[in-house]
């Protein structure tokens, strides 16, 4: 019997509740709500250009007519195209990997911690992407190769964004510093806006949260100039037709 839909729904609300309540322990409660908002807005974005990217018919949710013959239909809640349910669980597994790899790797840098944590995200989601596809909590339907139901594109979508969030908060919320590359960049955008040219640590924690939020905008058109060529590779490969006997 196939898990419904609203049981998932309603099994990752109850989840998240728990969660919400230890994680803020364990950061604190301001960096907490502020990794909360920014991974919410940060999955909302990739996921509702991945389902209008793709028309309904690249990665996307059913509506609830869809769910007809279940007896408790589809999910209740949702953000524009995309069940809150899937924001919830984007933040559940950054905030989780953040942790766990700040606990496994304490001495190293930004990026490596960042890449753990976007390895263990890619593992967590190699557990539940099956069970999702067989139960039609959401749907795949892109010309790629496949890992028991998961496109590869989807995995590498998974470490992009866990990778880029966490390094985004890491360096704007934990440890507040300016990259070198980029500092010129912020000084005549994000902190003119501002009205500051301060370094990062001595931001205000209202200045900080816009600033994590506008590197977070930043870090979006990094993971859309990262996956365009991978989705159109993947595309063009798997797109060329079935593979010749004995090949």
């Amino acid at each position: 019997m196939k898990a419904n839909v609203i049981v998932f729904e309603a099994a990752i609300l109850i989840f998240f509740l728990f969660f919400y309540h230890g994680s803020s322990r364990a950061m604190g409660k301001s960096r907490n709500r502020a990794f909360f908002t920014g991974a919410l807005l940060y999955s909302l974005a990739i996921q509702t250009v991945a389902v209008l990217g793709g028309v309904m018919n690249f990665y996307w949710y059913q509506q609830n007519n869809y769910y007809k013959h279940y007896p408790l239909g589809g999910y209740i809640i949702w953000l524009g195209l995309v069940p809150l349910a899937a924001g919830l669980l984007f933040y559940m597994v950054a905030a989780m990997t953040q942790m766990l790899s700040t606990v496994m790797i304490p001495k190293a840098g930004v990026w490596a911690r960042s890449a753990l944590a976007g390895a263990i995200a890619v593992g967590f989601y190699l557990l539940i992407e099956p069970i999702a596809i067989t139960n039609h909590w959401w749907t795949w339907n892109l010309k790629s190769f496949y890992i028991i139901d998961i496109p590869l594109v989807a995995l590498f979508g998974v470490f992009a964004a866990v990778f880029l969030f966490n390094a985004v908060y890491t360096l704007t919320v934990l440890e507040a510093r300016d990259q070198k590359n980029l500092k010129k960049f912020e000084d005549r955008t994000a902190k003119k806006l501002l009205k500051t040219n301060h370094h990062p640590g001595n931001l205000n924690w209202r200045q900080l949260q816009w600033l994590f939020l506008y590197r977070l905008l930043m870090s979006l058109v990094v993971f859309a100039a990262f996956m365009t060529p991978v989705i159109v590779i993947f595309w063009a490969v798997a797109n060329r037709g079935q593979i010749p006997p004995n090949w």
